[in-house]
């Protein structure tokens, strides 16, 4: 995991699997992998610029962060971090895309731990 990307488009093209991935990691952080750095307020509902703007811009240090958002065909991936000195961590997560535009959540491409 290094820095953010610019997903801020690709959001706003794909804002129904978008939103549904943000309600996932809302309603199911305790069973994501490093689902413990996800707020538990984690904001789904403001439009796709102040969602971009709340959690990927701005000096991140030790703060949740959304690093990047894609889409692969019929999967998504989203990494996120909360990363700060000797703590922290993140993941890469993967989803099914359906042809409704819901999600499944299918595994952790990639965990980043901090070592203390």
């Amino acid at each position: 995991m290094s820095g953010i990307i610019n997903y801020l488009q690709t959001a706003k093209d794909n804002e129904t699997v978008f939103r549904n991935i943000l309600l996932d990691l809302k309603n199911h952080r305790k069973n994501r992998s490093m689902g413990i750095y996800i707020p538990e307020n984690l904001e789904t509902k403001a439009n796709i610029e102040e969602i971009f703007a709340k959690y990927s811009t701005g000096n991140r240090m030790g703060i949740f962060t959304i690093c990047d958002f894609e889409i692969e065909g019929d999967t998504a991936t989203i990494t996120f971090a909360d990363m700060a000195i000797l703590s922290g961590g993140g993941a890469t997560l993967k989803y099914q895309i359906n042809k409704d535009k819901t999600v499944a959540y299918l595994k952790p491409t990639t965990i980043v731990m901090s070592l203390c």
